[in-house]
């Protein structure tokens, strides 16, 4: 897949989630706006309900208390009446209203058959009542009845509701209602409606000051709902139910936690799979571009010996060369050891595809690793002598003999020697240290070559990298050397790992469990 092509298919994928992220968020919003103007109308039911109730049962106090009166009324309604009414205060301040009703019944008794005369005779009943209504200190001033009293009190239910406005208007608060009734009221009629958070409420005045009929936890700077109740003579509000409910986003939530957790995991997991497929993406990219390269490398590293090869042939074929036998081995020589040369490149390559499939035969046996590294140090001596280079040996492990395969330790050993070596300029200094550490044999390779950045120490040990420093090929290699020394310590149960730093040289370190007694 083309690079460019690549990135285009990723920005689309990348729009096309932000999109769907941005939808999920907006209709979350817009589900939650709706149940909060749900639940909000289904307090605002609740509590003209509880308003109500509450009003309607005071008023039922006074139509229990008139309700001679109030039948008497309603019998004689269509008979003339006169109504009349008198507020009287006395020297201790208690106010007395005198109301008094005065009705005229007319019969007709027959003086006549032959004439049909009758005699109309008229009784006239009266009815009092007295109201003592209670000095109140609370009250600033006492209610008074409008001019048009009498007319009022023609219509028996509106006498009494006005009575009851002026009786109750004159009392305190706390002692008109109590709070636990109107919280009882108000949570019953909330449950009615599927509210089940549990509010704090109160009343408040009508200048919204707080009394004392409140619940205990209630903060008046929260309150959040407030509704008129208790009504004056003038049918303005003279006190106010306020409430607020401190659990309200999880009772609003509540509903649809289990949509909007549904909608969060299907994001996620679509996040999820939307970021795995860039990764591999992203991976197989790399892959293809780490495996074009080791082509590359292999094909370079192939061209110089077959070069070599070819040009010792033709010289064999030369008549001036053939009858010299000194001649003819060497060419002979040069043509087997690169042979030999390509042949170690292919061998590297099949054990690193055997690794890769766990199709690789480790046959351990008891050996000395001092005595391992002493042969792998001298196989490499004569190449770094070559360089003007030196090899520093310090052998201080006690304990060296473990099990493992000879043959891949040594090739393990080579390649770390080889490496130390081929990152080393000029001169190459390589110090080899063996020591015991807890119930490890270690291997200590270190060089004063050109170092690596972490970024690069943390790849060093994957299969086919290599650092470009410019020409990826100024140093001959394919990346499989590391790469294997990983695989083979871990079948042995050992661990590798390197230091570096930027123009100070690298150290490896291989630990193998020796074997115990």
């Amino acid at each position: 897949m083309k690079k460019g092509f690549n990135n285009i298919l990723v920005v689309l994928m990348s729009i096309a989630l932000i999109g769907l992220v941005i939808i999920q968020m907006y209709w979350s919003k817009k589900v939650f706006n709706s149940q909060t103007e749900e639940f909000n109308g289904r307090v605002y039911q609740a509590m003209n309900a509880t308003a109500e109730k509450i009003n309607q049962g005071e008023l039922q106090q006074y139509y229990q208390k008139f309700d001679q009166a109030h039948n008497d009324q309603k019998k004689s309604v269509d008979k003339p009446q006169v109504i009349s009414s008198q507020m009287v205060q006395d020297s201790a301040g208690t106010t007395y209203l005198y109301l008094t009703r005065y009705v005229m019944e007319r019969s007709a008794i027959p003086l006549s058959d032959e004439y049909n005369d009758s005699l109309t005779q008229a009784n006239l009943y009266s009815q009092e009542k007295i109201v003592k209504i209670e000095k109140d200190s609370g009250a600033s001033i006492i209610q008074n009845f409008s001019l048009n009293t009498e007319e009022n009190f023609k219509n028996s239910t509106y006498t009494i509701e006005r009575l009851a406005r002026l009786d109750a208007g004159n009392r305190p608060i706390d002692k008109r209602v109590h709070i636990e009734l109107i919280d009882s009221i108000f949570t019953k009629e909330l449950r009615v409606r599927g509210v089940q958070s549990h509010p704090q409420i109160a009343l408040l005045s009508s200048d919204s000051t707080l009394t004392k009929v409140a619940t205990k936890e209630f903060d008046l700077s929260d309150h959040e709902y407030t509704i008129p109740i208790f009504y004056d003579k003038d049918d303005k509000p003279q006190y106010l139910i306020a409430t607020y409910f401190p659990d309200k986003q999880l009772s609003i939530l509540g509903p649809i936690i289990p949509i909007v957790m549904l909608t969060i995991i299907f994001t996620l997991i679509i996040v999820s799979v939307f970021s795995l497929a860039i990764y591999y993406m992203q991976h197989q990219r790399k892959i293809s571009e780490v495996k074009t390269d080791f082509i590359n490398n292999m094909t370079h590293e192939f061209k110089t010996p077959i070069a070599t090869i070819n040009i010792a042939s033709d010289a064999l074929k030369n008549e001036k060369i053939i009858n010299d036998n000194e001649k003819v081995r060497y060419y002979a020589d040069l043509i087997k050891q690169e042979n030999k040369r390509m042949n170690s490149q292919v061998e590297m390559v099949l054990r690193m595809a055997k690794l890769e499939r766990n199709q690789m035969d480790i046959n351990p046996q008891q050996l000395d690793l001092n005595d391992l590294v002493r042969k792998s140090v001298a196989n490499m001596r004569f190449i770094v002598d070559n360089r003007n280079g030196t090899i520093f040996e310090d052998y201080q492990a006690s304990r060296s003999v473990i099990e493992g395969d000879p043959f891949h330790l040594e090739n393990t050993i080579n390649n770390i020697l080889d490496n130390a070596r081929k990152y080393s300029e000029d001169n190459p200094q390589i110090f080899v240290k063996t020591y015991n550490e807890d119930n490890f044999f270690v291997i200590e390779v270190k060089d004063l070559g050109i170092g690596m950045s972490k970024s690069v120490l943390k790849k060093i040990f994957d299969q086919f990298y290599r650092e470009e420093t410019g020409n990826v090929h100024n140093v001959k290699g394919h990346g499989l050397g590391l790469a294997y020394v990983r695989k083979i310590t871990e079948l042995h149960k050992g661990r590798v790992h390197a230091e570096s730093e930027i123009g100070k040289g690298s150290t490896f370190y291989i630990k193998l469990p020796i074997k115990n007694d």
